[in-house]
């Protein structure tokens, strides 16, 4: 709906203001947003599995006992999803990019280097814990997540996900740590998100002294 509010209020299609306003400013060379008709990934480029069909992408929705069971098991092959058209999503995920651009753009996001400064104060601080019961847990707010992750880190971060791929990305600023997981597996067969799933061991690495929940 926003994106169609941008179109707009801008008076250009989405992917020419995108392109104008937010990627050639930013030197964000590796991204776009295609045509709703173009399927097509620029080389080159990982191939993007799931297990089973489109019915467990995007929603909290367990594998059935069976197939987690033959997928364990190694029987079962994962669906190439690959080429499936994300046209879909649009502006809420139907861009293009690379690890190295989704760094750089998490990074100037967080750092003021795209919103006027009167919008990044209300961004920055619109994250509210999201269990009233957990203040220091997982926060939310406009578009973003918060969470503390030890005494001296914290990240703000967003996750993606579309049939066959899985994200993560983040940025602390204030150690200038920035971090980009990207999995062509959009569940595991334990139906844990592949990028979630892998980042308390990446975080232990980078940080020290966290206490990480379970994921």
């Amino acid at each position: 709906m926003l994106g169609l509010v941008a179109e707009k209020a801008g008076g250009r299609p989405l992917a020419q203001q995108f392109r104008e306003r937010l990627f050639t400013p930013l030197g964000l060379a590796g991204t776009s947003l295609p045509d709703i008709h173009d399927r097509s990934l620029p080389e080159p480029y990982a191939h993007g599995y799931m297990y089973g069909g489109t019915a467990y992408a995007l929603v909290d929705k367990p594998y059935p006992d069976g197939l987690r069971e033959a997928a364990e098991a190694g029987t079962l092959a994962p669906v190439d999803h690959t080429h499936q058209n994300p046209s879909y999503a649009t502006a809420a995920g139907g861009a293009i990019s690379t690890a190295e651009d989704l760094a750089g753009w998490i990074k100037a996001l967080v750092t003021g280097k795209v919103l006027a400064p009167a919008t990044q104060r209300q961004w920055i601080e619109s994250p509210q814990a999201e269990d009233p019961a957990a203040p220091d847990g997982q926060k939310y707010g406009y578009g973003i997540a918060y969470q503390k992750f030890g005494p001296n880190a914290a990240m703000f971060y967003h996750g993606g996900e579309l049939p066959g791929f899985n994200s993560f990305i983040g940025h602390d600023p204030d150690n200038d740590v920035t971090l980009v997981v990207w999995t062509n597996l959009t569940l595991s067969p334990d139906d844990r998100t592949t990028a979630q799933a892998v980042l308390p061991t990446l975080l232990d690495q980078i940080c020290t002294g966290l206490d990480l929940p379970a994921v």
